[in-house]
């Protein structure tokens, strides 16, 4: 910094202003008028002979009428402006009455959330009904807000006895029963193998009964109601068969039996979620030791089920795993189809072609 002997003028390059505490808006002011095409050209710099430019920063009784040399990038001040520039701060933008009003909005909210995350393991948000909490906790989804029906699901509840009792009298014998009744693509029989029908009836344990036996009863109602029995039938059984013929054309010498409902079952919860994509489910997101209870659309939940068996499909198609993914994607590809064209027969032809 050099300080004239004769009038205490001041001349500071911009790295020593900076350090000496000149705010950045400060800084920013200053050299966006020095870049401008309309500064003008005032006095010569002592350092380097050239033009320097006439700037003015602050506003009112604050207002500083400096000169800045561009070249040598250094600012001249009089004897009592470098102070007052070292104190000058931008002033505050004047927020407007709506914009506050939505920042504190915001700041309700965020501290909404935060509290809602110190309010145990579980939070606020838990399923509605006592027994709900038990599927809840094992993976699978609560059926909250459910279409309305206007018949009872007399066919879903037989279908549900039926693989029950089939269960407990395979129960003592399930390596039998899987070898018997299962579908086995390496010793299929071709098209007049009925064990492609029968497997549907065999599941290898108790959960793997359970959970298909609950997907079918909450999801399985509504879409027989929507149906009618004859094609909530021909649904559940064409998801199924498509699930196994998928299994097979993958793995066509596979040795191991295929067995159980899923993929006829997931068909009927394709169809659920297109039909009745606004219908809420929840679901316990789980890590470690902390839940979440979450309540999304049907369609949402689809998309998450169709994620997981794809995730599935993958490690199943590299060896890994007992589970057969690709019966569920054949069979949920059946049931989303099947929606569509629902769908699609109940507005054809369109408006504009129908007879007035």
């Amino acid at each position: 910094m050099f300080v004239c002997p004769k009038c205490g003028g001041r001349n500071v390059a911009f790295p020593v202003l900076c350090k000496a505490g000149a705010s950045p808006g400060f800084m920013k002011q200053i050299w966006k008028q020095c870049r401008s095409p309309d500064a003008k050209s005032h006095l010569l710099c002592p350092h380097c002979n050239r033009r320097t430019v006439r700037v003015t920063t602050g506003h009112g009784e604050d207002t500083l009428y400096l000169d800045v040399c561009t070249f040598c990038r250094a600012v001249w001040f009089d004897a009592t402006e470098l102070n007052r520039a070292l104190a000058m701060r931008p002033p505050e933008k004047q927020l407007s009455p709506e914009m506050r009003e939505k920042l504190a909005v915001m700041q309700i909210e965020m501290v909404q959330k935060l509290r809602s995350l110190d309010k145990g393991l579980l939070g606020d948000e838990k399923p509605p009904n006592w027994w709900q909490w038990l599927p809840a906790l094992a993976g699978m989804p609560v059926e909250e807000e459910a279409p309305g029906r206007e018949s009872r699901p007399w066919l879903t509840w037989t279908i549900a006895a039926a693989v029950a009792l089939v269960f407990v009298a395979t129960c003592g014998r399930l390596d039998e029963a899987a070898k018997a009744f299962g579908f086995t693509p390496g010793l299929s029989r071709g098209y007049d193998d009925v064990t492609i029908l029968t497997a549907f009836f065999i599941h290898a344990g108790v959960f793997h009964l359970v959970a298909n036996l609950y997907f079918l009863v909450i999801f399985g109602d509504n879409v027989e109601d929507h149906l009618g029995h004859g094609l909530f039938i021909l649904l559940l059984v064409g998801s199924h068969v498509a699930g196994a013929a998928l299994h097979a054309a993958v793995d066509p010498g596979s040795p191991i039996p295929l067995v159980g409902a899923s993929g006829g079952i997931s068909g009927v919860l394709g169809y659920y979620a297109l039909t009745f994509p606004r219908a809420r489910l929840g679901v316990f997101w789980r890590y470690w030791f902390f839940f979440k209870y979450d309540r999304m659309p049907a369609l949402v939940y689809l998309g998450l089920y169709v994620i997981l068996q794809l995730l599935g499909a993958r490690e199943q198609l590299r060896g890994f795993g007992g589970v057969s993914y690709l019966a569920h994607l054949g069979g949920l590809a059946v049931g989303c189809l099947a929606a569509l064209g629902v769908r699609l027969a109940k507005t054809w032809p369109p408006e504009f072609m129908r007879d007035a």
